[in-house]
């Protein structure tokens, strides 16, 4: 559920970015959110968003097969029971398939925010292949239909679903509904703008891992606000391991950027100097239009200042524990003595 929540919150993310400065968009006044539906006697949980969608290339590109993206070795793992589910997922980096775990197949129904593309359907079975053809799915967004296992029942409880979403989807910032209601179970904060005496350790850990499938602790994290020189929140991440993996959900180096809680740049490399590429986290600026192109994000004004105050605090903040904590630093393995 956090996985595939997850994904539904980047969708919704990179549609309101598209509606910046694209108003050609299939249902362009559709609310933003995510809906939750299940079936106790059909044993069917199905989770849909109004995000960006996905074309036919863009699903098969996403997706995949099972045997190509690794989950083979992560399915045959999680069969036995005494293994740490939450560890397995972390060293496969599987992400969307670890729905398998729990699924008997599962049907991914996508439709493009692009008016011109057609809807269409991904169907597997936990095997090393799919089925993919068209649909007459007429709303934006994605649907994914989940035949839930006899020993699996449980996620088919509303309130079973409604304490993993409290615990590990909180700050996500749509609503997320359940079932007909209007009433959103989620409290769409984001963690980042939220005051660091109301946030418990075990949140930043939550949030790093959605962030980035890593599930391994960070060596640290820093949860800044500041007003000048330029007004800011940003919660940065020191991850505990140079290499990124194969399957990690950040594919590239660079912060996430927002503008008032709307993401504008997913991967900016501006915002910190090359030789601190590793650091992982989210940036977030009152200062900064909504209504930019990527390009004038880069070349703003702007970006000099926040460079400086985050790589100072980046900085001040590795300084600390090398001086207090060398052997995690060199158990990372990086230089970090070079920078």
């Amino acid at each position: 559920m956090r996985e595939l929540l997850s994904n539904a919150s980047d969708a919704l993310n990179r549609l309101r970015f598209e509606m910046v400065t694209n108003h050609n968009v299939l249902d362009s006044n559709a609310e933003l959110h995510v809906r939750i539906k299940v079936d106790k006697d059909a044993h069917m949980l199905t989770i849909q968003d109004t995000g960006i969608g996905m074309t036919r290339d863009e699903m098969i590109e996403n997706l995949g097969t099972i045997a190509q993206s690794g989950a083979r070795k992560f399915l045959d793992a999680t069969k036995d029971q005494k293994v740490d589910f939450a560890q397995v997922i972390g060293q496969f980096g599987v992400g969307f398939y670890s729905v398998f775990m729990v699924a008997d197949w599962v049907r991914v129904t996508s439709r493009s925010f692009n008016p011109e593309a057609e809807a269409v359907s991904w169907y597997a079975t936990g095997e090393d292949n799919y089925q993919i053809s068209g649909s007459d799915m007429s709303e934006r967004g994605t649907k994914i239909e989940i035949k839930l296992k006899e020993d699996a029942s449980e996620f088919a409880e509303e309130f079973r679903l409604k304490n993993i979403i409290h615990k590990h989807s909180d700050y996500i910032g749509f609503p997320i509904y359940m079932g007909e209601s209007s009433e959103a179970v989620n409290k769409q904060t984001s963690l980042w703008r939220t005051s660091r005496q109301e946030i418990k350790e075990e949140q930043y850990k939550e949030f790093y891992r959605q962030t980035t499938l890593d599930f391994e602790d960070a060596l640290l994290h820093t949860h800044m606000v500041t007003d000048a020189p330029v007004q800011l929140y940003a919660l940065l991440f020191i991850p505990a391991k140079a290499e990124r993996g194969i399957f990690a959900l950040r594919k590239e180096d660079g912060l996430k950027l927002y503008s008032r809680n709307i993401l504008i740049d997913d991967y900016n490399k501006d915002l910190l100097p090359e030789y601190l590429r590793f650091v992982q986290g989210v940036v977030d600026s009152e200062d900064l239009p909504l209504n930019v192109s990527r390009e004038t994000v880069q070349s703003s004004g702007l970006m000099p200042k926040l460079k400086k105050v985050l790589t100072n605090q980046v900085m001040r903040e590795l300084e600390l524990l090398a001086k207090t904590t060398p052997k995690n630093i060199r158990r990372s393995g990086r230089n970090l003595a070079c920078i």
